[in-house]
């Protein structure tokens, strides 16, 4: 990209730093004409820097807070969530795991184990899933605004089990759960054989990037252990790293 295009597309992403605008505002903002203004967008959607809104406006995208947060400094997400996530694997013995939002899915960060577990569940590090079919994804999408929901509702909602909730109207519903719960189970949406929790995490910034899950075999996990009891424990632990993530 050459320097005078670097510094018209600065010039957008400042722009849409005083909130969401759609083309003629940003051409009125910046000076650019709406051509370029496009052309520019067009470039900036594709690095994840720039995303559109439900309502065709466009808005800062996920690629820039990624950005924001590897510029904060202090110690990383896994830096200060690790010590949190062995204390939560010890209380059952099951997995845990830090999710990162990733456009319209979550990737798994890094996930800890019980070594002297006798039936492991697949590590998901670095898979990107859609958020729908998942705790993590419930729990951060629940947090977004109401764009960004409105978004993801109205694109593809793939069916992974015959339990994956797939009606946008359902969703939503569930969405509303999730925020006044503090946390969300999932039973074998995503595949047969895995039930999970998640509770959300906002970053240093204020913006839910991130989800902190606990998942089992669905022969062992829940079992007899409070669904209540369990999900308030992840969502307290994710308050915990929450908190030391906006401290730093």
């Amino acid at each position: 990209m050459a320097v005078q295009s670097l510094e018209r597309a600065f010039g957008i992403l400042r722009a849409l730093s005083l909130g969401p605008a759609g083309v003629t505002d940003l051409s009125d903002r910046t000076g650019l004409p709406k051509s370029t203004v496009s052309r520019l967008i067009s470039s900036l959607e594709g690095e994840r820097a720039v995303r559109q809104t439900v309502d065709g406006t466009y808005e800062l995208g996920n690629g820039i807070a990624e950005l924001g947060d590897a510029l904060r400094g202090g110690q990383s997400i896994i830096d200060v969530a690790k010590p949190h996530m062995i204390e939560l694997m010890e209380l059952t013995g099951e997995a845990v795991g830090i999710n990162r939002v990733d456009g319209d899915a979550v990737r798994t960060l890094v996930q800890v184990d019980d070594p002297e577990s006798s039936v492991l569940v697949r590590d998901w590090t670095n898979v990107p899933v859609p958020m729908h079919a998942i705790p993590a994804g419930l729990a951060i999408l629940a947090n977004a605004n109401r764009a960004m929901v409105s978004n993801y509702l109205a694109g593809e909602l793939e069916s992974f089990t015959d339990r994956t909730m797939t009606d946008p109207e359902q969703l939503r519903e569930r969405l509303g759960e999730v925020r006044a719960d503090g946390y969300v189970w999932v039973f074998q949406e995503f595949t047969d054989d895995i039930n999970s929790v998640a509770a959300p995490i906002a970053d240093g910034n204020g913006r839910t990037t991130y989800a902190l899950h606990m998942h089992g075999p669905a022969f062992r996990f829940p079992g007899d252990l409070d669904l209540d009891e369990i999900g308030r424990r992840v969502a307290a632990t994710a308050d915990r790293i929450e908190a030391q993530l906006q401290a730093d």
